[in-house]
């Protein structure tokens, strides 16, 4: 029996269920562990393959219902998903906020992302998609400012416009085709149809708003800044998968047809933009979870435009990239929020804290060299691969531009890393320092996402060969004159 559903079901169940524990931290807090647990499990029960919901399938050679698809490299990616959630979830147990609310949306968001992932049918994707955003708004909200409830509003607002314009694509889509099942829609796509090329233009828009590719890069950046630290850790997560999951299926119906010359060439500008502006705008903060909120702008759009290259080493790479950017950025924002507990995250209020807490400022230098691109963790290896994809398509400006990116990263890490950690700070401020506890819960989480940066430096194949199969499918191999 195939158990894939449950990947889906058994977190939107479960966030039903915490949502109706008010009042219970002591089950809360042993339930949400449990479910931390299962979550890593739920990706290795379900079989690789096309699964249909409700006992349909394909009927007359068109596919009727629901429809997931399942393979080794989407199984990589909710592992993935499911490791970060979990030490979220488990991050989350020692902050006093309502646990309840923060599992469920958290499940939901994980639930959301995972159906992205899987989905061969465009509705269904688009559902999950307006879940997650509901979703990302409620976790913003849990912080309690009034500087998030604007953001939040923000994107909201700006949602509301995007995923219409993204429905509408889709409506573009189906007058076309007559489907909306992915596979049977590629099979009808082939012709020179206007309106196909502009559900996917609009479907653009939609992938821009939910990953933060320019011209949403502010408001998605904000969002992460005005999050909690923890919490911006899952935030930035399900973006990234959000893009991976959006770009599989651009790539499945589109990559190597004619008329996608022209998107082609919008999306390697949309992932050019966002790594320029990204790190620009890191470099010129003060307050240090804006400085990782545009490196995560600046990241993801390393992530695009490996995968907008569209060749298998470029899909590859950028999926290979995603991964280890939600590892290291989610260390970095929980490196963050251990800090804040000291002395909140504005950079020229901080300092001195290497004696403080030693361990953590270690954990944290490596993340900070693996954003950076630095050997031998893992940012390095994929940076590589990506650098490799855009030669091997006759692009060196692309990767000229991903190395100068890297050397912005690094001298903006740097900084940040001098001025939390090693700037003189009086008795007076270390005397404060000692007072405040850690989060043990965060450290130990930090511990496991810096040795998995340390463990895919060395050994990249443990992610990358799972990778090339669906890669080789979806990929065209290419090289410009």
């Amino acid at each position: 029996m195939n158990y894939l559903p449950m990947i889906i079901i058994f977190p939107l169940i479960m966030a039903i269920i915490m949502n109706l524990l008010h009042g219970k931290e002591k089950i809360v807090k042993y339930l949400t562990f449990l479910i931390a647990i299962i979550l890593i499990i739920l990706p290795f029960i379900g079989q690789y393959g096309y699964y249909y919901f409700g006992g349909y399938g394909v009927l007359d050679g068109w596919v009727s219902g629901i429809a997931y698809y399942y393979n080794p490299l989407k199984q990589v990616v909710l592992v993935v998903l499911a490791i970060i959630v979990s030490l979220v979830l488990i991050t989350g147990m020692g902050e006093k906020l309502k646990n309840n609310m923060f599992v469920t949306l958290s499940l939901m968001g994980f639930a959301s992302v995972a159906a992205m992932v899987l989905a061969d049918d465009l509705f269904n994707f688009y559902v999950f998609f307006e879940i997650i955003s509901i979703v990302q708004v409620g976790l913003l909200f849990l912080s309690g400012t009034e500087e998030a409830y604007k953001s939040g509003l923000r994107y909201l607002i700006m949602g509301n416009i995007a995923a219409s314009l993204m429905l509408l694509g889709i409506a573009f889509l189906l007058a076309s085709t007559g489907t909306l099942n992915i596979t049977d829609m590629k099979k009808y796509i082939l012709s020179d149809n206007p309106m196909i090329y502009g559900g996917l233009l609009l479907l653009v828009v939609g992938l821009a708003y939910g990953s933060g590719l320019p011209p949403f890069h502010n408001v998605k950046a904000d969002i992460y800044a005005r999050a909690k630290g923890f919490i911006s850790a899952i935030l930035q997560t399900y973006s990234k998968f959000i893009l991976v999951g959006f770009m599989l299926i651009i790539l499945k119906l589109f990559n190597g047809l004619p008329y996608f010359s022209g998107t082609h060439a919008v999306l390697l500008a949309l992932g050019v933009l966002a790594m320029v502006f990204g790190v620009v705008m890191a470099l010129l903060q003060s307050d240090y979870k804006k400085l990782l909120s545009y490196h995560a702008i600046s990241q993801a759009g390393y992530v695009a435009t490996g995968l907008a290259l569209g060749t298998p080493l470029g899909i590859v790479a950028g999926i290979f990239h995603a991964i280890n950017h939600v590892i290291y950025k989610s260390a970095l924002f929980l490196g963050a929020y251990i800090v804040s507990h000291k002395k909140g995250s504005d950079l020229h209020k901080l300092g001195g804290l290497l004696p403080i807490i030693p361990s953590v400022a270690f954990m944290v230098l490596c993340a900070k060299l693996a954003i950076s691109g630095v050997p031998p963790f893992n940012g390095f290896q994929s940076k590589w691969m990506l650098a490799q994809a855009a030669m091997q398509v006759n692009m060196p400006e692309i990767a000229i531009i991903m190395i100068i990116v890297s050397i912005g990263t690094f001298v903006s890490m740097m900084k940040a890393f001098y001025l939390i950690y090693l700037k003189p700070v009086d008795e007076e401020t270390i005397k404060e320092y000692q007072s405040k506890g850690v989060p043990k819960l965060a450290v130990f989480s930090l511990f496991i996402l810096t040795s998995l940066c340390i463990i895919l430096g060395i050994y990249p194949e443990i992610v990358t060969k799972y990778l090339f199969n669906y890669a080789n499918e979806l990929g065209v191999s290419y090289c410009l004159k």
